[in-house]
Parts: C-alpha cells; sequence; structure tokens
C-alpha cells in the first residue's frame, strides 16, 4: 500500500485503517482507507516491477491523489483531516517488497 498516514500511526499494528492508501496488491489496485472515508474505483492496473506511483496532497482541497506511470487519476480521497501531521507511508506485504522513494 502507498499512501499517507497521521503522525502517531504504529507501524507495527495490525491496524491498516489508518490512513489513505492505494492498494496495490490486486490489479486493478484500490483505495483502501477506513470510514468514514468514502473512495473512488481506479482503472489501471500495475506490472509489479518499475512502475511509478505519485502520492499528491493537495492541503488546501485537503485531499489526495496519485498519478500511476504518469496517469494522474484525480482526487481519490477528499476532505480528509488536516488539523494534524500527515506523513506518507508504505506498506509492503512479502518479505522480498522493495520500494524506492524519492523527492520531486
Amino acid at each position: 500500500m502507498v499512501g499517507v498516514a497521521p503522525n502517531g500511526f504504529d507501524i507495527c499494528s495490525s491496524d491498516y485503517h489508518c490512513g489513505w492508501y492505494l492498494f496495490c496488491y490486486y490489479s486493478p489496485p484500490t483505495l483502501f482507507s477506513g470510514p468514514p472515508f468514502s473512495y473512488k474505483c481506479l482503472n489501471t492496473s500495475l506490472s509489479n516491477v518499475n512502475d511509478e506511483i505519485i502520492v499528491v496532497m493537495n492541503m488546501k482541497r485537503k485531499a489526495i491523489k496519485f498519478i500511476i506511470n504518469n496517469e494522474d487519476k484525480g482526487f481519490s480521497y477528499e476532505n480528509i483531516p488536516i488539523d494534524k501531521p500527515l506523513f506518507p507511508a508504505v506498506l509492503l506485504l512479502d518479505k522480498n517488497d522493495s520500494v524506492e522513494i524519492s523527492e520531486c
């Protein structure tokens, strides 16, 4: 999962409802976040290796969008609470999974 988590998110916890993510395990990838947030369905798939996912936070709009392999998917989450700090978050599933994080 790639996305944004609030300050204080316990990475060792099994509570993955904390944050706003693109869940890449399935094809097509889906959005994943706990209630009360709704999400839109994304109609694209990832090829597993060397895909590029850009997470864009628009603080004025209180919204998050994903750009996958240069394809802008539009805003996926809106009205997110910004009263506390939010941070980039990546949750990996399998032992040999890896990710490269770069700053734009």
